[in-house]
């Protein structure tokens, strides 16, 4: 085990925690519910209550009429009272013009109050102060179909006050606690497998065999959220740890290719440090600096897969030897991204032969759709490249810079052009004043092929001076280091 990953007791195990929050909810939902059911049952009766008074209402209009239309008080009086004594409440009767022709109260004879159920029954509430709430149910009385009055029945109602219904309660605690039961049982299998999964991740992290054993341990999810630290911490360190390993490895190849010849020497080195004057200008980010220099310095790792008889040619090169050159950014993207963590350097080096007029290779982007990277690394390739292999006389500075200048909004980055050229007019590069002699394999530079396009000494005349020809080339001289 990892040290200080021990597994330890943290009070309650996650099973029994679990079951006492579903109990405590559970009790909390059934009180809840109780309330809920016993106001709910005094709603209900309330309603009941409203239903017959409005019933009660309508056939006391009914009965009404043929008397009222008669304006015989006394057996009205009778009727009103009848319906007083059955519902405890006042009873009104209308005439047609909205006077109060009877009160059980003994209070509002003779009262105009208007007819307001001439569109027909329906009930109301009016708070009268103190509390005291009056429910008021009216109905309309016709005799042949004509309004000739109106009857009110008024009555007290109190608030309703909501009490405890301990049936509703206990049924709904019991199916509570079943389902809290079921919770508990499949909790205790589920934190099982957990245990067992902290315990196999405690021995991965620990380079030991992955398996199940021991009792089961509380604290389960802090100790599985430990060892997938203890995980993720170990897995970076590796990658980190192949990374450099990998980076060290191709750097070496690309030295190798140096050495050899194969590309110009000191070529990565001196591109990183223009891509990097450059990337300062333009304040690139931290990370996609650390990533362009990297791209620069594995630019040419692609060349180990083309052959040396191509890179050694003097002459000009076959369509075939010319695709096959082409390619070599490709076949490096292809061996830098087998490493996750170098994914954005391989799509800089993938792209570093693309035009700005989207006529490169090897997926003919245009303009910005190029990764800003790619473009940079362009520029600081071929401006290293007219310094260093140069034909017919040597390049300075100021000549390979309108070369790239003249190249620009057609194959480089014309903004990018720009500011590469006041980075450089603001600190001139110290170049040498006597070019040495470098030996380098004819038509193997990737100028040729972003500018152009063609092969050296084919279809583009006006080139030719991209070709390292007056260089000191030594093809059957080439001998290790370490040979005679």
């Amino acid at each position: 085990m990892l040290p200080g990953s021990q597994p330890r007791p943290r009070g309650w195990s996650l099973t029994l925690r679990l079951s006492v929050a579903l109990l405590a909810g559970a009790f909390f939902v059934s009180l809840l519910l109780g309330f809920l059911g016993a106001d709910r049952e005094d709603r209900h009766t309330a309603n009941l209550d409203a239903a017959r008074e409005q019933s009660l209402a309508g056939a006391l209009a009914d009965r009404a009429a043929p008397l009222l239309e008669r304006n015989d008080l006394m057996r009205l009086s009778v009727l009103a009272a009848v319906a007083r004594d059955q519902t405890d409440a006042r009873v009104l009767v209308l005439d047609r013009n909205g006077r109060v022709v009877l009160d059980t109260a003994l209070v509002s004879g003779d009262r105009q109050m208007g007819l307001l159920a001439s569109a027909g029954a329906f009930q109301r509430r009016q708070e009268r102060g103190e509390g005291l709430v009056v429910r008021e149910s009216l109905a309309p009385v016709r005799f042949g179909g004509e309004l000739i009055g109106e009857v009110r029945l008024q009555r007290e109602v109190g608030a309703i006050t909501s009490s405890f219904d301990m049936a509703w309660f206990g049924l709904v605690f019991l199916c509570c606690l079943s389902l809290v039961a079921v919770a508990a049982m499949m909790g205790y299998h589920w934190t099982a497998r957990v245990r067992n999964a902290t315990d196999a991740l405690f021995r991965i992290s620990a380079g030991e065999v992955a398996g199940v054993g021991g009792e089961p341990a509380e604290g389960e999810l802090q100790d599985l959220g430990l060892a997938l630290r203890e995980m993720e911490r170990g897995v970076q360190d590796g990658l980190q740890r192949v990374t450099e390993g990998y980076v060290a490895m191709a750097s070496r190849v690309v030295e190798s290719l140096e050495r050899g010849r194969l590309v110009p020497p000191g070529h990565a080195e001196r591109t990183a440090q223009y891509a990097a004057r450059l990337a300062d200008r333009i304040r690139l980010l931290p990370a996609d600096r650390s990533e362009l220099e990297l791209a620069c310095r594995l630019a040419d790792l692609g060349k180990v897969a083309v052959r040396p008889s191509i890179l050694l040619k003097q002459g000009p090169l076959s369509d075939v030897e010319s695709q096959s050159l082409a390619h070599h950014p490709v076949h490096a993207a292809e061996l830098i991204e087998c490493v996750p963590a170098l994914r954005r350097v391989a799509r800089i080096v993938k792209h570093q032969l693309e035009r700005y007029d989207g006529t490169g290779s090897p997926d003919s982007l245009r303009g910005d759709r190029i990764p800003i990277g790619s473009r940079i690394l362009a520029i600081a390739a071929a401006f290293d490249l007219l310094l260093t292999c140069a034909s017919d006389r040597p390049r300075d500075w100021e000549q390979a810079l309108a070369e790239l200048e003249g190249a620009a909004a057609t194959v480089l980055d014309p903004w990018l052009v720009e500011v590469f050229a006041q980075e450089l007019r603001s600190a001139p590069p110290d170049v040498p004043a006597d070019r040495p002699v470098m030996i380098v394999p004819a038509d193997s530079l990737s100028w040729r092929a972003a500018v152009g396009g063609a092969t050296a000494g084919e279809d583009d005349p006006e080139e030719t001076d991209l070709v390292c020809e007056d260089l000191e080339v030594m093809t059957d001289e080439r001998q290790s280091e370490d040979g005679p």
